[in-house]
Order: structure tokens, then sequence, then C-alpha cells
């Protein structure tokens, strides 16, 4: 029986034994071993779904986007952070610095994720125009970093200023405590300061490929769905995805990322 593929981006090697552990936890539940598989971009990841080179995959939000326009997936479930199937954007900067506010980060140097990370790039980018600053010229120097550790990395080296990464709230108010950051992957959360925060970005993704059968697809879903029932699910979930559980989830509910994407083009 062939091993079945489930593609991510790049979620580097301190993930690794998470992503082993959630490959042997899949392969009971499902009877079929299982090949975690991550790439170092996201370009390459939506790449390799297109060309059909797996049969899941977990995709952040604008690669899911992007892939609906050039691959056969079926959208399976999203995952749930803080009680919520959804997060934000923020562009963020050292505490022990002299950025306070976004408007002192003008002529900055910013640290990207990368062009199709929503927290990481589209959505601050988005909040940055809707304060009436330009994204392309606000900042002196943009550079892309690939993932989130390495952008926060930058900003603790001094190698950029400003750096854009995820955070979650916990509420849905402009004033709910902040319940998690990116930043806090390499440091304390006091360490960083929020300098803008974006707008809800839903959850990113679990999908199958259209070389997966319907019975399968139902069985994958099935024991994700329920992975979070038992404890070393609950870490592994963690580890791997950074979430609590993961729910079914419609399409209909990505249509602010194809705004988002549709805006950066």
């Amino acid at each position: 029986m062939p091993v079945l593929t489930l593609l991510t981006g790049p979620v580097g090697a301190a993930r690794s034994s998470a992503r082993a552990a959630f490959a042997r936890l899949l392969a009971e539940r499902l009877g079929r071993m299982i090949e975690i598989r991550s790439t170092p971009t996201y370009a390459d990841l939506l790449e390799m779904v297109a060309d059909g080179e797996a049969d899941f995959a977990w995709l952040p939000p604008a690669v899911y986007v992007r892939a609906e326009e050039v691959a056969d997936v079926q959208l399976l479930l999203a995952g749930v952070r803080s009680k919520r199937a959804h997060f934000r954007g923020a562009l963020f900067a050292r505490s022990d610095g002299s950025l306070r506010a976004i408007e002192d980060a003008r002529g900055a140097r910013v640290a990207w994720v990368d062009r199709n990370s929503c927290a990481g790039f589209l959505f601050p980018r988005l909040a940055l125009a809707d304060r009436g600053l330009d994204p392309d010229t606000f900042f002196q120097d943009q550079r892309y970093f690939g993932d989130h550790l390495a952008v926060v990395k930058a900003v603790m080296r001094g190698d950029a200023d400003v750096g854009a990464t995820f955070l979650h709230k916990a509420g849905d108010g402009e004033a709910a405590p902040v319940a998690g950051t990116g930043w806090e992957l390499v440091t304390e959360r006091e360490a960083m300061r929020a300098l803008l925060v974006s707008e809800p970005i839903p959850s990113d993704t679990l999908v199958a490929t259209g070389r997966v059968d319907v019975l399968l697809r139902e069985r994958f879903t099935e024991a994700v769905q329920s992975m979070h029932d038992a404890e070393d699910g609950v870490q592994v979930l963690r580890g791997l995805f950074g979430v609590q559980r993961f729910e079914p989830v419609l399409p209909t509910r990505y249509q602010s990322v194809r705004d988002a994407l549709r805006a950066a083009a």
C-alpha cells in the first residue's frame, strides 16, 4: 500500500520531533503510513501541490487561496488557536529600541516572511495602507526571510528594525489582550513591542488533493479533527501546527484573503 504524503511549508528543524509524532499518530488512526515533507518556501509548497506531489497539505491561508486557482484541492479543516479560527498580522520592534508607534518606523528596515504570507506580509501591508501609509515607500529597505522564526531573529540581531509576524488575541475586540505572538518562538513576549496589528486573518488550512478518494478524505478529516481528544494528540497539534484543534471550514471564510491578494497585485 503506498505511503501517504502530507506537505507543509517551512516549519524549521525545531519541529522535527512533532512532525514525526504527528505522522505516527495519524498512521495509527488511518492504518496507513504517512510521510510529512516540509518545503523550503511557500512558493515551493504551492508548486508541489499544483503538481500533485502530495495527498494532503497544510497550507497557510494565502497559499490555499492561490492553490484553489491552480490545483484540485478540497478544503477540509482550519486550525483553532486561543479558541478562535483566526489570527492577526503584526509589525513589531524591540522593546528596548526607540520605535514606539508605527509612524516612528518611517524609513526603517523591515523583515517580511514571504509574499504569500498573510501575517508576515499581506495583512500588515493592508494595515499600513489603512493608516494612510504607502507600504511600498514607507520603509527604506525591505527583505524577505522565508519564515517567522528567521524574521524574529533578524530583528533581535539588529539586521532589521521592524519585523512582520503573527499575533493571537484572547478576544475579538481591538482592546482584547494578546494571547500569543510569533516572536515568542524565540524570546519573551515583553522583549518585543507590536507597532501595528492587522485585521483578523482566517486560520491556516488542511486540504486534500485530487488524488485522494472520498473515503480516505473523510477518514483523514475525522482522524485529525478528533486528535485533540487525547493528551498525546493535544501535544502534537500544539507542537507541529501551534493549534488547539482543527475544525471544519468552508471556502467562503477565505474571502478576505482573496481580497488581500487582489490588493497586493
